[in-house]
């Protein structure tokens, strides 16, 4: 795959040229008390101009062109970049008692604008929780962290455990494993390994007021009650912090080969497809 420079961190979409804000709606009121309360609990807090702007925007279209214009959609008031689960509940809690709105972001590779703090508040930056923690070759399972981009992650898992997640979506290199959690993603090979909610097995979330809480992990396959597990998968953040990831990994392929085909139609392509999954 492409060696992208800034591998292991968020990619700009385009260039600014400054930080005008064009979503001018209302905001919360963050003071320099709350500042710093926030940094008695996480160990990374900016303030800065550059921070608090490229935090205000992903690569939703809209906001590429506003930032021809040097521009962005909105901007945080600060940017927490907590290190642990411990950090990561240690703000939600603050923010929880002070009424502050947190927007979580990672590798912003969205299009949609979803991660722009449209409300001001934090902007929670989960790439500081990277890296996998382990691999059960015999069992399968994957225990990862959200922060973790996801070309380092493939890399890893094929050259040191012979082992595929099997997502690949256009944004691997651009996104991050709690993103692809959060936002329900797909990939180029779902219709082999399945989309994001059929590889993971179990979460740990931090919730609103701080509090840890882990599906999955210890229980049953089926079990009478909801799946929580599916239930935080898709949320995009609502519910919950997703701080760490049980996931269902394959064998990597001893090979690969790739071919493209054309069709005389689109029915005919779509049977052919049927015919090749069944």
């Amino acid at each position: 795959m492409a060696r992208l420079t800034n591998r292991g961190a968020p990619t700009p979409p385009i260039e600014r040229t400054g930080a005008g804000i064009r979503l001018t709606g209302p905001r919360a009121v963050v003071d320099d008390g709350f500042v710093e309360r926030l940094r008695q609990r996480c160990s990374g807090v900016d303030t800065d101009e550059e921070s608090l702007a490229e935090h205000g925007r992903d690569w939703w279209p809209l906001a590429m062109a506003w930032a021809g214009e040097g521009d962005v959609p909105a901007q945080p008031s600060v940017v927490a970049r907590p290190a642990s689960a411990v950090e990561v509940a240690g703000v939600l809690a603050l923010c929880n008692e002070a009424a502050v709105p947190v927007t979580p972001t990672a590798g912003r590779s969205g299009v949609c604008g979803s991660s722009v703090p449209v409300f001001g508040g934090v902007a929670l930056d989960m790439c500081g929780l990277a890296g996998v923690e382990s691999v059960d070759r015999e069992s399968l399972l994957l225990d990862v962290r959200p922060g973790t981009f996801g070309d380092i992650l493939e890399d890893e898992l094929r050259e040191l455990h012979g082992v595929t997640l099997g997502h690949w979506p256009q944004s691997i290199a651009l996104s991050t494993v709690g993103g692809w959690l959060a936002c329900r993603g797909a990939g180029q090979y779902s219709t082999r390994y399945g989309k994001i909610e059929d590889m993971v097995a179990g979460l740990e979330v931090v919730l609103a007021d701080g509090s840890v809480v882990r599906t999955g992990w210890q229980a049953p396959r089926s079990a009478t009650g909801p799946d929580l597990t599916q239930l935080f998968v898709g949320s995009e953040g609502t519910l919950g912090v997703i701080s760490r990831a049980l996931l269902r990994v394959h064998p990597a392929p001893v090979s690969e080969w790739r071919a493209a085909y054309g069709f005389p139609s689109f029915a005919e392509g779509l049977d052919a497809c049927r015919r090749i999954v069944q």
